[in-house]
């Protein structure tokens, strides 16, 4: 089915003569016709068209006046649009269910042209944007569109990036990530879905990279599993049950996939795929994931809430006996990650589960959920960890120690968490043979350690104001000319820097010193480097660090040694 959409002043149309036989009317409806204000749908049924045709044709009707914001309806048969059309018989039917389809939207007022007639029509077309619009209709459900191309270019370049100041006039993740070029949020491409310039994929290349390397040497085994997967393995889990308003489900062919919101159920299965003993334990899955959420758009906020976001992602899979140790060692780890970079004013939540939501927000196993509460809060008051409580807070699979922070609002949010599993093993059937050759069910610690890299970027942006550490600068020096005599002698250095693994720009425009500082203050660049005639003649540097004054003299070897020892050890 093909079908070109008009957004109209008015339509004016009048039957002439039949085109077929079987056509007929009223004497009535052989009159002169005038609908004003009125989205016309020109529309050829096509073969191959079927009842879901009708329900497409419909959805996509509505859909379309609503964007327009038009309240009458006129169908229009107009086989000029294609050179595939059913067969008369077919056609009419279909425009007439969608008459009556369309019918019970009670906002609406339909009219259908005759079918089978010469018909004289005249229209005014609207000037707007979308006052033309086409769509090819498929009866599997696809939707192929051409729209006004200058409305989808407009679309391409707006961006969502607009926010309000925090308190104490502090800027947002989002007004920071604007004005820094670290990430937009486009339109064409979607709200919760945001594109890293460049500046913005450094850090996060340069986070991912650290919490991969540290783990790693604590004897994490990285991973590498699918984004998606059959609902088959997310009723096994429970996410089918207790998860699906917040995943992306997608019908292909005859089989139901969704976008995962979790990593665990991949490592599982790659934990089943040979029998364990003892001796493995414990095994310690670690992934840099891609997740998806279906958050609702009211809910979504620059990095901090995002519809796809990546998770430092680990599992822990260990016996009764090994629980308490392996807590305190993803404790370890994650108070040197915070330390690491910075994380500061947090405090620890340890969220339960509210028993009034059994079986529906959580699994429906009290026993268990009492035990492990316990078993959580033994090992949070031996480790003399201060924390509040928080009913009602838990992972529908078991409690959970959350990290929590405010924003530059107020507003609270988790940063980090570390959950205690007594289901999912249960459920996956995850067994290992004791000393005693018995077989066992393990123990399952599901943890992030950088948490979700977007939601830290936001963090650290918002906490930092922009003026990010050293190690995790976009750009860590800004090479400078004073004239442009020392345009190549700035290029050269530059040139040499980045050779030497630290992130250096240049900026050797025909303006004043004082400009090119204050640009690179406002980038919050943590080092700015002038060359002139003086830093040439005595090869020597003038060195300003963020927050100082400006040095001179600066051997060129003895910064990049200071500089790189610097962002090694990530002070």
């Amino acid at each position: 089915m093909k079908i070109l959409s008009l957004h109209c002043d008015y339509i004016k149309f009048k039957p002439l003569k039949k085109a077929l036989k079987s056509a007929e009317l009223t004497k009535e409806e052989e009159k002169e016709k005038k609908v004003n204000e009125a989205l016309v749908i020109l529309t050829a049924v096509e073969k191959g068209d079927n009842e879901n045709s009708v329900k497409l044709l419909v959805k996509n009707i509505e859909d379309i006046a609503k964007q327009v914001n038009a309240k009458n309806i006129v169908l229009y048969p107009y086989a000029h649009l294609s050179s595939e059309l059913a067969s008369p018989e077919l056609a009419v039917d279909i425009l007439k269910s969608t008459e009556k389809e369309l019918k019970k939207n009670k906002k609406l007022k339909i009219k259908r042209a005759p079918f089978g007639y010469y018909k004289e029509f005249e229209l005014k077309c609207k000037g707007h944007p979308l006052s033309e619009l086409s769509r090819e209709i498929k009866a599997d459900g696809e939707v192929e569109e051409e729209s006004n191309r200058e409305e989808l270019l407009r679309k391409m370049t707006k961006l969502h990036m607009s926010a309000p100041r925090g308190k104490n006039n502090l800027k947002s993740n989002v007004e920071l990530g604007r004005e820094l070029d670290i990430y937009i949020v486009s339109e064409i491409v979607g709200k919760g879905l945001p594109l890293f310039t460049p500046k913005g994929t450094t850090i996060k290349r340069e986070i991912e990279k650290f919490i991969v390397n540290e783990e790693l040497k604590r004897g994490y085994e990285y991973t590498s599993t699918p984004v998606m997967a059959k609902s088959d393995m997310y009723k096994i889990s429970g996410h089918w049950q207790h998860y699906k308003d917040s995943m992306f489900i997608l019908d292909v062919g005859n089989e139901r996939f969704a976008l995962r919101p979790m990593t665990c159920p991949f490592q599982f299965i790659l934990f089943k795929r040979k029998p364990r003993s003892y001796k493995d334990l414990p095994k310690k899955y670690a992934e840099i994931s891609y997740l998806f959420r279906n958050e609702q758009s009211g809910e979504l906020r620059g990095l901090t809430r995002v519809r796809q976001f990546t998770l430092a992602d680990a599992h822990i899979i260990c016996t009764s006996n090994q629980l308490e140790k392996e807590f305190e060692k993803v404790l370890d780890l994650i108070k040197y990650v915070m330390k690491t970079l910075g994380v500061k004013d947090i405090w620890y939540r340890f969220s339960k589960w509210d028993p009034k939501d059994k079986g529906k927000k959580y699994i429906d196993n009290p026993k268990a959920w009492d035990a492990s509460q316990k078993s959580m809060k033994k090992i949070l008051d031996k480790l003399k960890v201060e924390y509040t409580e928080a009913d009602g807070e838990a992972a529908f699979y078991g409690p959970k120690l959350d990290i929590q922070y405010k924003d530059v609002y107020g507003k609270e949010d988790t940063l980090i968490t570390i959950q205690i599993d007594f289901a999912l093993p249960e459920k996956f059937d995850l067994t290992y043979k004791d000393e005693k050759n018995k077989i066992r069910r393990p123990m399952v610690i599901h943890r992030s350690s950088t948490g979700a890299t977007e939601r830290m970027i936001a963090y650290l942006l918002e906490k930092n104001q922009g003026s990010l550490p050293l190690w995790l600068s976009p750009i860590q020096v800004r090479v400078l000319s004073f004239t442009t005599r020392n345009k190549n002698s700035a290029e050269k250095l530059c040139e040499k820097l980045n050779q030497e693994g630290i992130r250096a720009d240049l900026d050797i425009e025909d303006k004043t010193v004082q400009n090119k500082v204050r640009e690179a203050e406002l980038q919050h660049i943590p080092y700015i480097i002038v060359i002139g005639d003086k830093e040439e003649k005595s090869k020597t540097l003038a060195v300003r660090e963020r927050g100082k004054k400006l040095k001179f003299g600066v051997k060129e070897t003895e910064f990049i040694e200071e500089i790189k020892e610097k962002i090694n050890n990530k002070t």
